[in-house]
């Protein structure tokens, strides 16, 4: 037998790789590998949620909250985990964020455990939760995006029995934790899931409505800083951000000769540099639609992998943890379909970008863009290194979704 056919191996270096990224929270090894973990300081996006339940307590808004990008979730997170936090002093309260994330993925690898008769397959699923880099940045920076993560793959085995109630408390809470699970709206539309969707939606909004109803100026800062493509000058698109949107403003911006540090909004570029990243995210929502709605699979989580997929091909804000995104969504479709070509996939996701050779400033703490001392090559080198393989596993799903029409035909 093979060293790789050893179920224990792979378990193993799952686990080893797991204590390094949590030992590594406490020292500097590991942050000179991540834009968002070399510039900022451990628990950065925490502190955002550790300041608005602080505003909470002190009958403040929490969108008036300066730190970070502000917060940009939902209110109800705030109202539960923001005020928890806040009863504690930081380190405290950084450790038991901490520890609520490790609890979502020990309860990830215990359902992970039903999804595979074979035992190798099934330690590779078990590497493959333990193993990923942009959960050690998550963890870093304290974010929740593996809290939704979590949700959407209960989600997902959920959709497996006919439990409406169920599937509307796990998409709704996935919500609440991180809004951008909207997008899965067309798979479940689709999937014909149309009282799943209901209960949910009218959740999200009964839960949400009385706080914009207390503070009327809060819910149109909550939308434009979601949806307006726009940021502060400077900030349109930078190292951190990696998705297929940000690296199309990118390349315009230095095909053009604008400078990264001028950006704010889209019209700063002249209009043949910003054409693609209007163009090419537009192409892709119309795409994923045109596959949802012809496909003949019947398949949650070829649907709303689909779907969590073509968010980082058209969001404007995609950052290198956000790629938890993808975790449940590689595992269940490895649990169903067996293919190799899922691992290969996995593992360029896993490991982190090329940064550390490009970084210019390394390990210096501030609103530092390493990106603008870039060439074009370079930034195309590092922002590949997680596009390229987003765009595999998106065009991967559609030609199953194209192999099931087939297949019925």
């Amino acid at each position: 037998m093979s060293h790789l056919q050893r179920p224990a191996l792979w378990i193993g270096v799952g686990l080893v790789l797991h204590l390094a990224f949590l030992s590594a929270l406490f020292g500097d090894w590991l942050r000179p590998f991540f834009n968002d973990a070399s510039h900022t300081r451990r628990g950065f996006d925490f502190g955002v949620f550790y300041l608005v339940g602080q505003a909470l307590a002190q009958g403040r808004d929490i969108y008036a909250v300066e730190g970070a990008f502000g917060y940009r979730y939902l209110p109800v997170f705030a109202q539960i985990f923001g005020r928890l936090y806040a009863l504690l002093a930081p380190l405290p309260a950084y450790l038991l964020h901490l520890f609520f994330s490790e609890t979502f993925l020990l309860v990830n690898l215990l359902l992970t455990r039903r999804l595979f008769a074979d035992s190798l397959q099934r330690s590779q699923a078990f590497c493959m939760w333990l193993a990923f880099s942009p959960f050690f940045l998550e963890l870093y920076i304290g974010q929740v995006s593996f809290w939704a993560a979590s949700l959407l793959f209960w989600f997902v085995i959920a959709l497996g029995h006919n439990r409406p109630h169920i599937h509307a408390a796990l998409w709704t809470a996935a919500i609440l934790v991180k809004p951008n699970m909207l997008i899965l709206l067309p798979a479940l539309v689709r999937l014909r899931h149309f009282r799943t969707v209901s209960l949910a939606l009218l959740g999200t909004a009964i839960a949400s409505a009385p706080y914009f109803l207390l503070h009327p100026t809060a819910l149109s800062t909550f939308l434009n800083v979601n949806l307006q493509v726009g940021h502060f000058k400077g900030a349109l698109t930078h190292a951190g951000n990696l998705g297929l949107w940000g690296t199309l403003v990118s390349i315009g911006a230095k095909l053009s000769g604008m400078p990264l540090g001028e950006l704010s909004n889209l019209s700063d570029l002249s209009l043949w540099a910003a054409l693609p990243a209007y163009i090419i995210p537009a192409i892709a929502i119309c795409t994923a639609l045109f596959i949802t709605f012809t496909s003949d699979s019947t398949d949650p989580a070829m649907h709303l992998g689909l779907w969590m997929t073509t968010y980082f091909l058209v969001y404007k804000d995609v950052w290198e943890h956000h790629y938890v995104f993808l975790l449940p969504v590689l595992i269940a479709l490895y649990a169903r379909s067996q293919s190799t070509q899922l691992l290969w996939i996995y593992a360029a996701l896993a490991l982190p970008t090329p940064f550390i050779f490009f970084d210019t400033q390394a390990g210096i703490y501030g609103p530092i863009d390493p990106e603008r001392d870039w060439s074009l090559l370079t930034s195309l080198v590092y922002r590949s290194a997680k596009v390229a393989p987003t765009l595999l596993l998106w065009l991967w799903i559609i030609m199953q979704h194209k192999k099931a029409l087939k297949q019925f035909k």
